[in-house]
């Protein structure tokens, strides 16, 4: 009766983490990228591993904290690293530079990697509407 009682209490917790993940997926709003904001890093390939620690540890912050953020990509090549950030807009893609996460603690983190000034660009998006 107690394994029962187990299954049935264990059960019931995967089918409440299944609701609440598929409520949560329904009400988040979903955001439509019109802006990239392309960083490109000049990093050696011996210090590539840390710098992706330093992608990994902001990636998360940067898509719940910055203003219009919609995604957040590593594309990494034999030349160097882009880091590629996705924006509801142009103008929010140019804000985030500015911000406390970028500039405080992006920056500073992956400062002793870089083998020369990064380049930095934004895009817009075309849409054929």
């Amino acid at each position: 009766m107690k394994n029962k009682r187990k299954v049935s209490i264990g059960i019931l917790s995967v089918f409440a983490a299944i609701a609440l993940l598929t409520l949560t997926s329904m009400t988040m709003e979903k955001k439509e990228t019109n802006a990239y904001l392309e960083i490109t890093l000049d990093i050696k390939t011996e210090n590539r591993g840390a710098a992706a620690g330093v992608y990994l540890k902001y990636k998360e912050p940067f898509l719940q904290q910055i203003v219009g953020a919609t995604s957040k990509e590593l594309l990494i090549r034999a030349e160097d690293v882009q880091v590629l950030h996705g924006f509801a807009s142009e103008d929010e893609a140019k804000a985030y530079l500015t911000t406390a996460l970028f500039e405080n603690d992006v920056v500073r983190e992956l400062k002793p990697f870089l083998a020369s000034n990064p380049e930095i660009r934004i895009y817009s998006v075309f849409k054929n509407k």
